[in-house]
């Protein structure tokens, strides 16, 4: 029994999601230690078994992290992700492309795989619901080429579209700031700051293969990268050769390559089942630029919203080159030449020896014979290469076909069931929420108070925001009414739960109390004679919110629903006052109390309000299962919200919001 890890599959340029969880074997039968020996068919076939095997799970996915490397997948957040290709991928710059009633979220990734064939990806998301209309594939654009729309239809729900553009010199292309078209400039002026490098140029030519998935009423997922052209030619003498119906062998594995990406865009970001692809086997010109030096031509850059495409410049037509390297000359040796006579010089007669026979023929012989053995060694080269290329090819058409099928199956079963709602709008039961291993929330409501006044509606918060994050795949640790000694015990117990990476929520419901410059959670024992017994027998907040930044979360929400009356108020003792005192966020932290400063948070909208919950909860919960809204977009909206119908009843009411967190985290893709 020999143990195969994954990074076989890699070996075989064929990408696994979990090369970077080797812990992960499989048995094969063989002699310890060694492969039978496998064709590479017989090798693709064995790596498809090994990732239906593991059946492509990947851990729930945070946002990226600028700054971060990654291999094989770019994670999106919320279980989403998009495919990489070959390389080790610095995600270097992330930028924004606003539009009304959406948004593109770019990142800009840079390959640190030293002559890779694609040095640059762009990335791109929409995040809210955006009634999509023609993609970039029926643009008018004369400057595209190699299209496919993938079988699919403008009316469709799903809108798939790849196509290619050439550009003669990358570090003048990539000048954005002296283009004119502004709404060009305002796609790429960001974006391109991700590939600047200190002290390295890159001039080659070089493709730009644009990738576009959208849903209808839906999101929208485009990537861009940037491919070096094939060997022996650019990529201006490429595509005018593909538009003159000349094409050379590599524009089919550029567009079965497109294909593939294009089914994986699909798969691992909509379907959320993360689907490696292939690397381009093609060659490439290695050490800087690979085609001739030439113009730049104007090249029209992809649409930004493709429902309304804008003009584009023309390109500059450039003298026809021919797309094949001409054939190497053979050499020939030139005949000796004469040698002049000498004066004669009188010498000691000598014996005569046997004259040498002449070959007059033999030196250009020997060139001849070098210039046909270099044209064999360049053939067989050739022969190589279209050999690796064709297998490589038919590949890549497997993959494809297995592709294609899954997701026709799988949108064939969503309209299906689509369908069926439509047909028999009764109650459907909701399926079993996902929990995902990185996400943990702590839930804390009080109301049952033994010495202050109780609450009504604390405890009921708490479990309508239990049950909230379950829905979006937190694991919920749930509390009701705690004494001090369980409410500092539960903490702990939570700590220990947590580990580096994590995505963490604190929700706490009750009383609360500021005493000085900090902020204090009551528990329902608390007497509070004085200011220095509530010190002792309250939990602070700031050592919670110290505790989550010492695990080394990813991402930590402190949600404080505790900006009430002053439960001390009456009984004689001036301990404390109205509200939570102003605080700060660690890195990684988000903080959002339920008022402002000085502020009451509101139960009730008046006397006719028969919601359960406090206002502000009860809009926190239905803003955070919207899908596709950041956090920092639900925490903004809720805000929002919260001052308008508190204004409603003439209460002034301003959740505050103390943001630190680095990237974009959603409660709901």
């Amino acid at each position: 029994m020999i143990s195969v890890t994954i990074e076989m599959i890699i070996s075989m340029n064929i990408k696994s999601p979990l090369r970077n969880h080797t812990m992960t074997s499989f048995a094969i039968f063989g002699r310890q230690g060694h492969l039978p020996a496998l064709s590479r068919i017989q090798r693709f076939c064995l790596a498809l078994l090994l990732l239906c095997m593991t059946g492509l799970a990947l851990p729930a996915m945070a946002q990226p992290v600028v700054g971060s490397t990654y291999k094989d997948f770019l994670p999106m957040g919320g279980g989403a992700s998009v495919a990489l290709p070959e390389g080790t991928w610095l995600y270097s710059h992330n930028s924004t492309n606003t539009r009304p009633g959406y948004t593109w979220e770019t990142y800009t990734l840079r390959n640190k795989q030293a002559d890779d064939r694609i040095p640059f990806l762009v990335v791109r998301q929409a995040t809210g619901s955006v009634r999509w209309g023609n993609t970039g594939c029926q643009s008018s654009s004369t400057q595209h080429f190699i299209l496919n729309q993938h079988g699919t239809l403008a009316n469709q729900l799903i809108n798939k579209c790849s196509r290619f553009f050439a550009m003669g010199n990358f570090d003048v292309w990539r000048n954005v700031s002296s283009w004119s078209n502004p709404n060009d400039k305002e796609w790429w002026i960001d974006a391109v700051k991700g590939f600047d490098e200190h002290d390295k140029s890159f001039k080659s030519s070089m493709f730009l293969a644009e990738l576009s998935v959208q849903q209808f009423n839906g999101k929208g997922l485009r990537v861009e990268a940037f491919i070096l052209p094939p060997k022996g030619t650019g990529a201006i003498r490429f595509r005018d050769a593909v538009k003159a119906g000349e094409p050379r062998p590599e524009q089919t594995m550029l567009d079965t390559w497109a294909s593939i990406y294009i089914e994986s865009m699909q798969q691992s970001y909509f379907n959320k089942k993360p689907q490696p692809i292939m690397a381009l086997a093609y060659p490439v010109n290695t050490g800087g630029s690979n085609a001739p030096a030439q113009a730049v031509p104007a090249m029209a850059q992809p649409p930004v919203v493709a429902a309304a495409p804008k003009p584009e410049p023309a390109a500059v037509k450039l003298p026809s080159v021919p797309a094949a390297l001409p054939a190497p000359t053979p050499v020939v040796a030139a005949a000796p030449a004469a040698v002049p006579k000498a004066e004669a010089t009188p010498v000691k007669p000598a014996p005569v020896a046997a004259a040498p026979v002449a070959v007059p023929s033999a030196i250009p012989m020997v060139a001849d014979n070098a210039a046909q053995i270099k044209l064999d060694q360049e053939r067989r080269a050739l022969d190589e290469e279209k050999r690796k290329m064709n297998q490589q090819l038919e590949l890549m058409n497997q993959m494809l076909a297995k592709l294609q099928q899954e997701n026709a199956t799988a949108t064939a079963a969503a309209a299906a069931k689509a369908k069926e709602l439509a047909a028999a709008p009764a109650p459907v039961a909701a399926k079993e929420p996902v929990t995902y291993a990185n996400r943990k929330a702590l839930v804390i409501g009080n109301d049952l108070y033994k010495h202050v006044s109780k609450l009504n509606n604390a405890a009921a918060d708490a479990e309508a925001m239990a049950k909230s994050l379950e829905s979006v795949g937190y694991k919920v640790f749930k509390h009701l009414n705690l004494d001090e000694k369980k409410f500092k015990q539960a903490v702990r117990d939570f700590r220990q739960n947590l580990t580096g990476g994590d995505e963490v929520l604190f929700f706490y419901a009750g009383h609360g109390v500021q005493l000085g410059n900090a902020n204090y959670l009551l528990p329902i024992d608390v007497q509070g004679d004085h200011e220095d017994q509530v010190k002792d027998d309250a939990i602070l907040l700031q050592k919670v919110l110290d505790d989550l930044e010492e695990k080394k979360t990813k991402f930590a929400l402190a949600v404080i629903d505790a900006c009430r009356d002053n439960p001390f108020k009456g009984k004689g003792r001036a301990v404390g006052g109205r509200g939570l005192a102003p605080t700060s966020a660690a890195t990684g932290q988000m903080i959002m109390f339920s008022a402002g400063s000085g502020q009451q948070a509101l139960d009730r909208l008046g006397d006719n309000d028969k919601e359960k919950n406090g206002l502000f909860t009860r809009i926190f919960v239905k803003e955070m299962t919207k899908p596709g809204l950041s956090v920092d977009r639900v925490l903004r909206n809720v805000r929002t919200e919260v001052v308008r119908l508190a204004r409603s009843v003439g209460h002034e009411q301003t959740p505050a919001l103390y943001d630190q967190a680095i990237g974009e985290f959603y409660f709901k893709q």
